[in-house]
């Protein structure tokens, strides 16, 4: 939708009060902040024109940013989803889309005399109402997503198809999502609820800094830099414990009544609250300012904007709504994944972040790589895989017969990654026996390294000029010690260097070490080289758990082109999956699910020596830390949490391992599993 005049939106889009939406900096003071700032956290860095499965390629960002001349171009360009909440559709969204009006000062706690108009729970209650509103809006994108695939996962072409015209977002409820195409509502309930998120930084006291004396027209700053914990929009619990007790949203009775001191309504403004004794809007907002949209930097803050001139708050406000509009992505790609299952659910997200998602979202070279026998050696074809991958390949290692896919050539020549119409499995054949849904462990037979080349795969697949390398993966399976793989550690360091995943799953129990001590350096290098790659190291406890391996290179990611490096892993019972921390960066996050009336058991333990790490057990939706523990160097020397009947309150629940570097020199890898009793 192409904005309306500068003029039309005074009174519409700026009663709001929020991050600026409009681009009119002479009369209205706004530089189109929610879109710079949104592009700044989910747009591709410089010379990247794809997306690496977390950025968006360029039409889609502005779908979901929407897009601006330069300042001074009052009134052009297009709102996208973030600015949707101050769209007229027929007029903006109220207070609860900006978590406005959650006002709070305690005269007491600092010597003043008198009484707030309100107390902290009816703040509290505000911003509950807020938060309640914004997970509204995040499952509406949710539920849409559900549109842009069919059930055998097929892109719906008209649901994703933004070349010709730009997304429309505006009467939301009215649409009912019925008429609108999958790709744009679900990026519309994702922008709405991000426009709530940021808003909450630029309205809030949160990371604000103040000093002393305290009063109305200066409320204490909570000078805080994490993300505050009650914007988990995947939660449904209620926020009282998880709000500090000083924290402050301003009163906004209206355009012609804000400001420093609180008033009554204005009568030109049907509706206007009175903010007579509370904290205004006008003294904590931090809306206005210059925002460079690929690294968050800022400028100019301001007019009228008091709490922007001090200390670097508007820089803080916006720096912190750039990392929770990060995670809030992360967090509505898990809720994807978790509601339409991994492989389904990564071709939504492939299909929201690309331009051309009909064609660039299919199209993987595979090698898989036993040490059974599977009959002859296998290579097989497929162009546009519309069949699940990962039922394929299961049926593919059982020797079953399976659906051999559809061909669906690309009509684009210009496809942005150029997408191959080959997927290609090999398959090495190594001593005897028959896969039926387990190895026989009876039978098992070690690599020969002598026979089996790793550089071989890698050559062959890299070879391919018509597949982006990042669409190839590797996947081996094999009963063998992990020492026995070190000839093959300088292939898959290769691998990585090529972009390409190696997955690798060892099938207990392996043979006995016949050198302990230099087995433990091989593993640990061979551990290093696979993680690098972005792959998959897991010990399978028993030869049934193959199905349970394959889901977890799906939930990880089987290729780079398919899943970020934020990508929470999913944690499945009868696997042992390994995995790294490094200082200052993004803790490793794994999930699983737990039922009622049976026992979950998850275990942490280091694998490198000296490294410490904190670990925290979520639950997702009750938004409450179970168990928090430090491990390893200075701590315990395991991780043990245990789910409960009692910490399941319905009939399945959804819970979140946080695994971040606490200690030791530099990164070093843990070690994780599930098991479910009961």
């Amino acid at each position: 939708m192409r904005r309306l005049p500068a003029l039309t939106f005074l009174i519409f889009a700026t009663s709001t009060a929020a991050f600026g939406t409009v681009n009119e900096p002479l009369r209205i003071g706004q530089h189109c902040e929610h879109e710079r700032l949104t592009r700044a956290a989910l747009g591709c860095p410089p010379g990247r024109p794809f997306s690496d499965a977390v950025c968006f390629e360029d039409l889609s960002l502005m779908q979901i940013a929407g897009t601006s001349g330069p300042d001074g171009h009052i009134g052009r360009g297009f709102n996208g989803a973030v600015g949707a909440p101050d769209t007229l559709d027929p007029v903006p969204e109220g207070p609860h889309a900006h978590c406005d009006n959650a006002d709070f000062f305690d005269h007491g706690a600092w010597g003043l005399d008198g009484k707030y108009p309100r107390s902290r729970a009816q703040a509290t209650e505000t911003l509950q109402a807020c938060i309640d509103h914004l997970r509204t809006r995040m499952m509406e994108g949710l539920d849409a997503a559900e549109k842009i695939v069919d059930d055998h996962t097929r892109i719906n072409e008209g649901d994703v198809d933004i070349r010709a015209a730009h997304c429309v977002f505006s009467f939301p409820d009215l649409q009912l999502h019925l008429f609108s195409r999958g790709k744009c509502s679900a990026l519309e309930g994702l922008g709405r609820a991000l426009h709530g998120v940021q808003d909450f930084w630029a309205h809030s006291n949160w990371g604000d800094r103040a000093v002393a004396p305290f009063g109305l027209d200066n409320p204490p700053g909570l000078n805080r830099e994490d993300l505050p914990p009650f914007m988990d929009l995947r939660a449904e619990n209620h926020i009282a414990e998880q709000v500090p007790h000083h924290l402050s949203t301003g009163c906004f009775g209206g355009l012609l009544t804000d400001g420093a001191i609180g008033q009554p309504g204005h009568p030109l403004e049907p509706g206007s609250l009175d903010c007579t004794g509370r904290v205004t809007h006008h003294t904590l907002n931090k809306d206005n300012g210059i925002i460079d949209p690929v690294t968050g930097a800022t400028k100019d803050p301001g007019p009228n904007t008091p709490r922007s001139d001090l200390y670097g708050n508007f820089q803080a406000a916006v720096s912190g709504a750039i990392l929770d509009t990060q995670r809030q992505w992360r967090h509505f790609r898990e809720e994807i994944r978790r509601l339409y299952g991994s492989e389904k659910g990564n071709i939504i997200i492939c299909a929201l972040i690309r331009d051309n998602p009909a064609s660039d979202c299919y199209g993987r070279r595979i090698a898989i790589v036993a040490d059974r026998e599977f009959g002859s050696n296998v290579v097989q074809t497929i162009s546009y895989m519309h069949t699940p991958i990962e039922s394929w390949i299961l049926s593919e290692l059982q020797g079953s017969s399976h659906d051999e896919g559809e061909f669906f050539p690309t009509n684009d020549t210009n496809s942005s990654a150029h997408a191959t119409a080959e997927m290609t499995f090999s398959v090495l054949a190594g001593a005897g026996g028959n896969f039926d849904g387990g190895f026989d462990t009876g039978s098992a037979a070690h690599f020969v390294t002598a026979s089996l080349d790793i550089g071989h795969f890698v050559s062959e697949l890299v070879a391919d000029a018509n597949t982006p390398a990042n669409k190839s993966a590797v996947i081996l399976l094999t009963h063998a010690h992990p020492a026995s793989l070190s000839e093959q550690i300088r292939h898959i360091w290769r691998a990585g260097d090529e972009h390409i995943r190696v997955h690798i799953g060892f099938i207990l129990p392996s043979p006995p070490s016949p050198d302990p001590a230099l087995d433990a350096q091989r593993l640990a290098d061979l551990r290093t080289a696979i993680l690098r790659t972005g792959g998959t190291y897991a010990a399978l406890h028993n030869s049934s758990q193959v199905g349970s391996f394959l889901h977890a290179v799906v939930s990880r990611g089987l290729t780079g082109y398919d899943n970020g490096p934020d990508t929470a892993t999913l944690l499945l019972p009868g696997l042992s999956i390994a995995d790294y921390v490094s200082p200052g960066l993004e803790p490793r996050r794994l999930t699983f699910e737990a039922q009622a009336l049976r026992n979950a058991v998850v275990s942490v333990a280091p694998l490198t020596e000296g490294l410490a790490i904190r670990v925290l057990l979520r639950h997702v939706r009750l938004n409450t830390v179970l168990r928090e523990a430090m491990v390893g160097e200075g701590g315990n020397a395991t991780f043990r949490g245990e789910v409960g009947i009692t910490d399941v309150p319905r009939e399945d629940s959804w819970f979140e391992l946080e695994v971040e570097h606490r200690g030791g020199k530099g990164s070093g890898c843990f070690e994780v599993s599930l098991e479910m009793e009961g």
